[in-house]
């Protein structure tokens, strides 16, 4: 008999606390500056020496006032001193500009952007060893950024709990990495709308404080514009065991239903895959592979591949997933006493085209019981249509917790289901590449001895790299020297299979 499974996931965004001492403003009459205009109106603020610029102390951009930096930068901040931009910021550089500490062991404050700052871009743009970037309200785009080992506090005072933490806004964030920062890469709070756009990044081994945070862990959405979370790859350090994969979680309930489109993500290796916690929330849950999500064993307080927590306004579609090798597959959990999530995991016919099932839900379990589905509140479910790994039906009633288990429970209907996958023609190859971020070779873990087509390809799905090769000792290798920095995804052929997936080359 299985106990209640209790998921917990809090959305944090805290607000950066000013250095006591003189900072330098611009005065606000619609100027457009470059680093070195800004550098000789600053009075020795910001200063460059042996071709690094360095600021000094806390720096203001007034509103109606530009910093517009085009060319390749390295900027070092000194200790505690914040950016604070109401102005425009434009970072657009050939290859990089880097914001950094000036020394490693005195972090600076981190970069704020507020209501005043609409039409910022940052691309190409490295944010490291401080407070990270704090955006409230305005609809700032970051593309192909790094935002990596910055901290929650910063001279004993508290910043940020991201690398990224958005607020009030629809931010755009493409191609970004998010690389053990001490919390969350990116975040938002629970009591501000906020719908960011979240496409083809990198979240690795963030949560380096061992906390209760989800690499990705937004909070409520404006009504009008949903959460999009694609082509992800999020990916959990094995050596701690507090991290969650994505979260997304309406506590407060109220103000709209917040949308939450997650879709064609790879998330491995944390605590937990996917929750979606609280209420008024409408999730759409496709395409994702979701493995391995077993890092902390105990399963009373995580483990789950995708976790639906709340009562019976948080409803939603789930299809076309692969959960496999997590503690628990999917955990429908009801808060409250108004019933539980009513997520539906396949209903083919149904009024909702998009609920067609399609999921392949298999190797789940702990203490050496498969859980594939545990359904701990009183509702029915619709499961169909999907693949459990057998192709029996009593076998497959035994991977579900449902009510044959427990009276009290609600039934999941799990026929007509998919014959599995080894009685099918495969579809999907088993596949592990390491290291990822990868800077000379990667390396493929591949099942089988045949054959294998390796291809890299860039956003375009142009082919950047490709060779055939034969696995020794299960494994081949890829030579990514010659392949510019950035990230890409791959795509493995062995006969009938083929496996995807996402590669950081640094």
């Amino acid at each position: 008999m299985k106990k209640t499974l209790l998921v917990l996931l809090m959305t944090w965004l805290a607000t950066p606390v000013l250095r006591s001492e003189a900072q330098y403003s611009t005065p606000g009459t619609g100027r457009r500056y470059t680093l070195t205009q800004l550098a000789a109106a600053s009075g020795g603020y910001v200063t460059q020496a042996a071709g690094i610029w360095t600021i000094t102390d806390t720096i203001r951009l007034a509103p109606t006032d530009t910093l517009s930096i085009t060319t390749n930068e390295t900027i070092r901040v000194a200790d505690r001193v914040l950016m604070s931009v109401d102005g425009v910021l434009r970072i657009t550089p050939p290859d990089s500009v880097v914001f950094t500490a000036q020394n490693a062991a005195t972090p600076w404050m981190g970069m704020q952007l507020s209501a005043t700052s609409a039409g910022s871009v940052l691309r190409r743009t490295v944010v490291e060893r401080g407070g990270g970037v704090r955006v409230v309200d305005a609809a700032v785009e970051f593309s192909d950024c790094a935002f990596r080992n910055n901290l929650s506090t910063v001279g004993g005072r508290l910043t940020n709990s991201a690398g990224l933490a958005l607020s009030g806004n629809r931010a755009l964030v493409q191609r970004c990495r998010f690389v053990r920062n001490a919390r969350a890469g990116i975040n938002s709070p629970s009591n501000r709308p906020t719908s960011p756009v979240i496409q083809d990044c990198i979240f690795w081994h963030n949560d380096t404080e061992n906390g209760n945070y989800p690499q990705v862990n937004l909070g409520t959405g404006n009504p009008a514009q949903p959460i999009l979370i694609e082509r992800c790859l999020v990916v959990g350090n094995p050596a701690t065991n507090m991290a969650g994969g994505i979260g997304v979680s309406n506590l407060l309930g109220g103000g709209g239903i917040t949308t939450a489109i997650i879709r064609r993500n790879t998330v491995r290796n944390n605590r937990y895959g996917v929750a979606v916690i609280g209420s008024s929330i409408s999730s759409y849950v496709t395409g994702n592979i979701v493995e391995n999500n077993n890092t902390n064993p105990n399963a009373l307080t995580g483990g789950s591949g995708l976790n639906f927590q709340g009562n019976q306004t948080q409803t939603g579609v789930v299809s076309r997933n692969v959960v496999t090798g997590n503690l628990w597959g999917v955990t429908l959990v009801r808060s409250g006493t108004v019933g539980s999530p009513a997520i539906s995991f396949g209903n083919p016919g149904g009024a909702d085209t998009t609920d067609v099932g399609r999921n392949r839900f298999v190797n789940n379990g702990n203490g050496g019981v498969v859980y594939d589905f545990y359904n701990n509140g009183p509702d029915a479910v619709n499961a169909k249509n999907n693949d459990w790994g057998s192709a029996s039906a009593t076998v497959i009633e035994t991977h579900i917790f449902h009510q044959p288990d427990q009276a009290a429970l609600g039934l999941v209907t799990f026929q007509p289901f998919l014959q599995p996958l080894a009685t099918r023609a495969p579809v999907l190859l088993a596949v592990q590449a390491y290291p990822n971020p990868a800077h000379t070779a990667v390396t493929f873990q591949v099942p089988g001895a045949g054959a294998v087509e390796v291809q890299l390809l860039d956003a375009l799905g142009r082919a950047v790299a490709s060779r055939n090769m034969v696995p020794a000792a299960g494994q081949v290798a890829l030579d990514v020297r010659s392949v510019a920095p950035g990230l890409y995804a791959y795509r493995l052929t062995q006969g009938q299979t083929v496996a995807t997936g996402k590669l950081l080359v640094e």
